[in-house]
């Protein structure tokens, strides 16, 4: 469970975030959906411990963070930047990763590595070094490598977006598999993204939480999809409408 009470956020005395409140539940996938400048990354930052924060708390694991979310192994972020190490291959940066959150002998570390691998589909890439492999394959090492850590909690942030469209919805699908089992915090600025990974759609605009939203599951094309999507644009556009759906 995370939960984020009355924070604020600001820069050089520009309020970034105003009074957050929020509730996300164990094993639920959280779209943080907005445009640029909403201060979804913002808030995803502080969540997983890069940012500070002025006021207000957040609850996770049993634990109250006041002024920043102490980082721990259990919780993970995946950025559109992979951060793999060049000089080692796919498999080595998972071991290395392994190895540095205490992850028992060498030999189950191979095992675990290589099972990750095999899990996001690159279990014949392993000996690869990272300039081998494409945009897409380097990000879902990425991902191996966080799942490999057995997060309770997977923030990420757009991690998909610098993707070709079929890479970007075959890692969607695969996400989506992988995660079964953990607390996901995905932001993206997709409106179909968002209705295609989440159970819950925070739509952000200015800093604030206009709405949240509880994912119908349209069929997508169907009429209905549509109209979400169109509602949705306008909550992203700062429109406060009565949208159906709303948690």
């Amino acid at each position: 469970m995370i939960k984020i009470s009355n924070l604020k956020k600001s820069f050089a005395n520009t309020q970034i975030l105003h009074d957050i409140n929020l509730h996300i539940k164990p094993n639920e996938f959280c779209v943080l959906l907005g445009a640029s400048g909403s201060g979804k990354t913002t808030l995803l930052k502080i969540l997983s411990g890069y940012e500070t924060f002025e006021s207000g708390f957040v609850e996770m694991d049993g634990r109250r963070f006041v002024g920043r979310v102490e980082a721990h192994k259990s919780r993970q972020i995946i950025t559109q930047n992979y951060s793999l190490m060049p000089w080692m291959r796919a498999v080595d940066n998972i071991k290395f990763a392994l190895r540095c959150a205490g992850f028992g002998e060498s030999g189950e570390v191979e095992r675990r590595a290589l099972r990750f691998l095999e899990l996001v589909g690159l279990g014949e890439r392993a000996q690869n070094y990272p300039h081998s492999l494409s945009g897409g394959q380097q990000q879902r090492v990425a991902i191996a490598r966080a799942l490999s850590l057995d997060p309770k909690v997977l923030f990420l942030d757009e991690p998909f977006s610098a993707l070709d469209p079929i890479t970007r919805l075959n890692l969607q699908v695969e996400l989506k598999k992988v995660v079964a089992n953990a607390t996901a915090v995905f932001v993206t600025h997709d409106i179909d993204e968002a209705l295609f990974l989440g159970d819950k759609i925070v739509v952000l605009h200015g800093g604030e939480i206009l709405k949240e939203l509880k994912n119908p599951r349209f069929e997508t094309h169907s009429a209905r999809y549509f109209e979400i999507k169109a509602e949705i644009f306008r909550l992203i556009s700062g429109e406060r409408s009565e949208i159906e759906y709303v948690i």
